[in-house]
């Protein structure tokens, strides 16, 4: 499968938070015109941008916008949203929804449906101390399977990893997911949101579905987020029926690890494949297939 991955790494003492994130806008701009183009019915925007003359108290990163095909009850495009922003002190994801109606009262801000309170800030942030950076840049445009992704890693400490963008085509329905790791040191990850043609409200994530860690080293494919049904309710009644609710799906290029493991480990499964761990949830970017199966034999 067609796919780029660009290394960003640099020295501690040349990283600031602006100037990564200007650099990552920089790709993010040129990936989501080609996307636009090749997806024309669930359009992308870039809202807000980072700011390169941020300081370490100013909030930089982005808000994201995906106006869907999809209808909402009311009979306007659904709009996806997603807010990451981080400063030297609080990293804040907001994933949501872009549409008022119908209004769900302290779950709404300016007519965005959000999830509970607690889905909000993590426990990680930027670190202002001049450290290594570790940094990854991925994307594709291979159809069916588009994807954006930021990942980064500041030093070793769980709280100092995270995935700030992730942009994918859902396996099942079509729609745009928006979604962010937190650098937290907590289970809950991978916070999404995206859209359910079934039930026809949004879906909403905080975790990838993984094995348990006491088993051996499993890769799970397809990467598949837990749907947060209960936080995630369009509707003033709460917990739609199960069978309304179709999963979301990463693209191929995405797996996830039951283990926690350090943003930046490499694993190479039996089957010939190679896989990178971004963030320190589990989360992990294939960068290299599996060689085709020719005759019953490994060429």
């Amino acid at each position: 499968m067609s796919r780029t991955l660009i290394d960003i790494s640099r020295l501690g003492t040349e990283t600031t938070w602006p100037s990564v994130a200007v650099e990552v806008n920089g790709y993010l701009q040129n990936w989501l015109t080609a996307a636009n183009t090749q997806v024309s019915q669930h359009q992308l925007r870039i809202a807000t941008a980072p700011n390169p003359i941020a300081t370490a108290a100013d909030p930089c990163g982005w808000r994201i916008e995906a106006t869907l095909a999809q209808r909402t009850p009311a009979g306007v495009p659904a709009v996806l949203l997603l807010e990451v922003f981080l400063t030297g002190t609080a990293f804040l994801i907001r994933p949501g929804i872009g549409n008022s109606e119908p209004f769900l009262g302290i779950d709404s801000q300016q007519g965005w449906v959000y999830p509970a309170g607690d889905v909000g800030l993590s426990s990680g942030s930027w670190s202002t101390t001049p450290l290594p950076f570790n940094a990854q840049v991925g994307w594709s445009l291979a159809p069916g399977a588009e994807y954006f992704v930021f990942a980064y890693s500041q030093h070793r400490f769980s709280n100092r990893q995270a995935v700030p963008l992730l942009i994918a085509r859902d396996q099942v329905s079509g729609h745009w997911i928006l979604a962010a790791s937190p650098p937290s040191t907590s289970f809950d990850a991978l916070r999404a949101v995206s859209w359910n043609v079934r039930s026809g409200q949004p879906a909403g994530s905080r975790t990838l579905l993984r094995d348990n860690s006491s088993t051996p080293i499993q890769i799970r494919q397809p990467a598949e987020l837990v749907l947060a049904t209960t936080d995630w309710s369009y509707y003033e009644s709460a917990n739609e029926p199960a069978q309304f609710w179709e999963p979301l799906l990463l693209p191929p290029d995405f797996a996830a690890l039951n283990l926690s493991s350090g943003a930046m480990s490499y694993f190479k499964p039996p089957d010939g494949s190679e896989w990178l761990a971004i963030g320190g949830h589990g989360l992990l970017l294939r960068t290299k297939d599996a060689p085709a199966l020719q005759g019953g034999t490994v060429p």
